[in-house]
């Protein structure tokens, strides 16, 4: 399974609140909390600096410290604030190498006014761009990381274009020009960008046949226009079908500027695209529509197109490679016919990661909510139908093929706060939901003898452990005994530079071992999970981990999990968890993630 190293540190956390401000003048935009929402997205990256930090967050994929290239970007433009004509490498460069020393990229930017509402617009433009996604070579399923969104044009045919957005348009009315022209050849085959739902299909008098497809976390509307006249779509593509990423969906054409349907009104034939961005529901077909300029992303983009083929019967073009989303949200419907023919992905079991819970707003951000939000949640499972289970439950799926219920679902709170006692108890006896709590064991000594409870900064005791336990509700899992640090020497339980095999071999067993046994001695319990601190995974503890006993073990990587009748013991390591933010309803959370 992919490692990801995550990019928090939970104790730091709790001082750190997330700083939303309304911008009058940065790139037109505001940023929002709660129910405020983005109105505008200058989106102007240059494309040397879009590819260099994608790059850089591809080639440090699976390393101690994994670049982001969404906070890395948005980390740039809230010092730059926006003009990117001001960029210099030698910026990237100084925070490359503070990030490779061990700081964070949310941390460094404590203080800078608009990052977070940098990196809230960027990851509603890039969010679905780079990632994990699987290409069937006819053979077996690999898995990839990179870029994973495709060029609109498939592979082999040629187009040209220019920075068109906002351009005047004058038919109907004057207009800006809200996409991108790519000029082809009429019948080009037209490829889906990302994986998503077809929400429109027909003809428009401005875009002529058209399609429009919603990305699968919601975020992004993509918008087709100007395609071939009487066969404009791919055999069998409707309104409400699932698309994958690199699946041919239509031909170009010059279609359009006309309320009579099949008319070539367009001088050139070229494919229009455009990207809306969609940060609530009101901005769909609303006032507030946020298209932005996509020539930088078109360029990107042709670094990756599909390979296509034709088929001599009916004429029709699909994809040569099928490919599907690692969290097995993929569309065989319209796949080819050799990916159509691969067994299901069995039943998804959603982790979601939690921390810590405060009612003061002023600490509230990304690892820290409100015990309201935590109800809403709870809320928002019962009402779909979700059952919460425990890891032995998945275990016992797994080895002993005990059945889990029709949705189940994971829920986990890492390091062992005081406050998950204190608000989230409650609330789980109240929905009679089960949880997961991994607890620091030095955190717990120390407060098992400090006699403290505070929300704020106090830890969970061996009596409130054991109390929870023994509940039925809650179980106890471990999150290391005091490899919970992130300094210059090493990240959570990964491995040091420069450390011997043997040297992290030894120190990582007795750490591990230690809060074992301090369960067993103070609560008689015996965690069968292990949840690494900061996703951190050094060569070799996976390893360790089965050997000292553990059935499975929880990692950061923000993905869906698969479990069948075929999943094996090893299919239960490093399992993917959501992280829980602060700045999202229920609703918004659950829907992103696909959890509905």
């Amino acid at each position: 399974m992919k490692r990801y190293i995550a990019y928090f540190l939970c104790l730091i956390c709790l001082s750190l609140p997330v700083i939303w401000s309304i911008s009058p003048v940065v790139g037109q935009a505001a940023s929002a909390r709660e129910n405020s929402v983005i109105k505008w997205v200058d989106f102007d990256i240059p494309y040397s600096l879009l590819e260099t930090a994608m790059q850089l967050d591809i080639e440090s994929y699976e390393t101690e410290t994994h670049l982001n290239w969404i906070e890395l970007l948005s980390y740039l433009a809230a010092k730059y604030g926006g003009n990117f004509s001001l960029y210099k490498k030698a910026d990237l460069d100084r925070l490359v190498e503070r990030l490779y020393q061990g700081e964070y990229t949310v941390h460094l930017a404590k203080g800078m006014k608009y990052y977070d509402y940098y990196y809230r617009a960027y990851s509603a433009v890039l969010g679905g761009l780079v990632g994990e996604y699987e290409i069937y070579d006819g053979t077996q399923w690999k898995r990839t990381y990179g870029l994973k969104a495709f060029s609109p044009i498939a592979e082999g045919y040629w187009y040209t274009d220019y920075d068109d957005f906002g351009a005047g348009r004058t038919y109907g009315y004057a207009r800006k020009h809200l996409g991108h022209d790519m000029m082809v050849s009429t019948g080009t085959p037209v490829i889906a960008v990302e994986s998503g739902t077809v929400e429109a299909i027909g003809w428009n008098q401005y875009g002529g046949w058209r399609i429009g497809i919603r990305s699968l976390d919601r975020k992004r509307y993509y918008y087709y226009a100007h395609l071939r006249k009487d066969r404009p779509y791919a055999q069998g593509l409707e309104e409400g079908m699932r698309v994958n990423a690199g699946d041919v969906i239509g031909y170009s054409g010059q279609s359009g500027y006309s309320i009579k349907e099949n008319v070539n009104n367009i001088d050139t034939p070229h494919l229009h695209w455009g990207v809306q961005l969609i940060f609530n529901e009101s901005q769909k077909d609303g006032a507030n529509e946020i298209w932005i300029d996509l020539y930088s992303l078109t360029r990107l983009l042709s670094q990756h197109r599909a390979s296509v083929q034709r088929d001599e019967t009916t004429g029709e073009m699909t994809r040569v490679y099928p490919y599907r989303e690692v969290d097995g949200k993929s569309a065989p419907e319209n796949s080819s016919p050799a990916a159509a023919a691969l067994p299901q992905t069995g039943t998804a079991v959603p982790i979601i990661m939690y921390h810590s819970l405060l009612k003061d707003s002023k600490f509230q951000n990304r690892f820290v909510i409100s015990p309201e939000l935590l109800e809403s949640d709870l809320q928002y499972l019962k009402d779909h139908g979700y059952t919460a289970i425990h890891m032995t439950d998945l275990i016992d799926y797994v080895k002993r093929r005990v059945p889990l219920p029709e949705k189940p679902i994971i829920l986990t709170f890492d390091d062992g706060y005081y406050n998950n006692y204190f608000y989230g108890y409650p609330l789980l006896q109240r929905y009679k939901t089960k949880a997961v709590i991994s607890v620091v064991g030095k955190y717990t000594e120390e407060f098992s003898l400090a006699d403290s409870n505070h929300p704020n900064y106090s830890h969970l005791t061996w009596d409130q452990l054991a109390e929870m336990q023994k509940s039925g509700l809650v179980e106890i899992q471990n999150h290391t005994y005091n490899l919970h640090t992130n300094d210059r020497q090493r990240k959570g339980a990964g491995r040091a530079k420069g450390e011997t095999e043997e040297h992290y071999r030894q120190l990582l067993t007795q750490d591990i071992v230690h809060l074992q046994e301090l369960l067993m001695q103070h609560c008689r319990i015996l965690p069968n999970t292990f949840t690494y601190p900061f996703g951190e995974i050094g060569e070799g503890a996976e390893d360790i981990i089965r050997e000292l006993g553990f059935d499975a073990s929880l990692g950061c990587t923000e993905t869906m999990n698969w479990f069948s009748s075929d999943s094996t013991s090893s299919d239960l390591y490093h399992l993917g968890r959501f992280l829980r933010p602060n700045d999202m309803s229920s609703q918004e959370f659950f829907t992103k993630n696909n959890i509905l």
